[in-house]
């Protein structure tokens, strides 16, 4: 059972505390990356553009863990500012110290559907078809595991490899209070592209992701995003990318990337 005001994220003046709902797999202390991912979506919302623009690009460095129940604030910086493209930095920081940072690149929104000479996409592919859809498949068990597990409604598709691809939407607010921003929406399923399509042995071998990057069609509509893609491991050299496609009921709003560091525990 979740409580009504139960959030990844309480406010603490102009800061956050992330609860047990941020909460992890790798770390029972430390929070997940899909949660920091959700909070610098919410925090871009309020950050203003000279012109409407819409969130085209997130290049997220997960420097260190960053703690649940303590204290953190998202610093801001503007480092280009125009009426086409805005680029912003922004850092998750504890005290002193850098737990995450973000490259953000905003882009103008126009309609141009109506101009005869706009190139036609290469591709209408989405690999999310090939799925059932989310209310046809049986929720993962939310109440054991991490905090993550029981803020998000995670709906597993078994692949060819066995390893799932998920629909994914939160059961909680982002930050305790407010409704779920558009921006967090878009930035929520990002972190599921670490190790998609691949089986992970819990216990026996740990893939953390050290970054996470995301560019954006659009904004996802409704309330789920499905996450589908590969990942490739080059064991000589302990590393791995992913590569995914995030997905609503419209089609492809993201392409995603991550890698990962593999690291033996035994």
């Amino acid at each position: 059972m979740i409580d009504d005001d139960a959030a990844f994220y309480l406010p603490d003046g102009d800061c956050f505390v992330g609860t047990e709902m941020a909460q992890g797999a790798w770390d029972v202390n430390s929070q997940t990356g899909v949660a920091v991912l959700a909070l610098l979506g919410h925090v871009l919302e309020d950050l203003p553009t000279l012109t409407p623009m819409g969130l085209a690009r997130i290049t997220v460095d997960l420097v260190r863990p960053v703690p649940i129940r303590q204290r953190l604030a998202v610093q801001s910086k503007v480092v280009r500012e125009g009426k086409k493209i805005q680029v912003l930095d922004l850092a998750v920081t504890v005290g002193d110290i850098e737990h995450a940072r973000a490259r953000v690149l905003r882009l103008r929104e126009l309609d141009v559907s109506h101009h005869p000479d706009v190139p036609a996409s290469s591709t209408t592919d989405d690999p999310a078809t090939r799925l059932p859809p989310p209310d046809e498949v049986d929720p993962l068990q939310s109440d054991q595991g991490p905090g993550m597990i029981r803020a998000l409604d995670m709906r597993p598709v078994r692949s060819g490899a066995d390893a799932p691809y998920f629909w994914v939407r939160p059961r909680v607010p982002i930050v305790a209070g407010e409704p779920i921003r558009a921006t967090s929406r878009q930035t929520i399923g990002v972190d599921f592209t670490n190790c998609v399509g691949s089986v992970i042995q819990p216990g026996v071998v740990t893939t953390i992701n050290p970054d996470v990057s995301a560019q954006f069609l659009r904004a996802p509509r409704g309330e789920w995003i499905a996450i589908v893609g590969d990942t490739r491991f080059e064991h000589t050299l302990g590393r791995g990318v992913s590569a995914a496609t995030l997905s609503d009921q419209d089609g492809v709003f993201a392409a995603c990337t991550a890698s990962q560091l593999v690291q033996p525990l035994t």
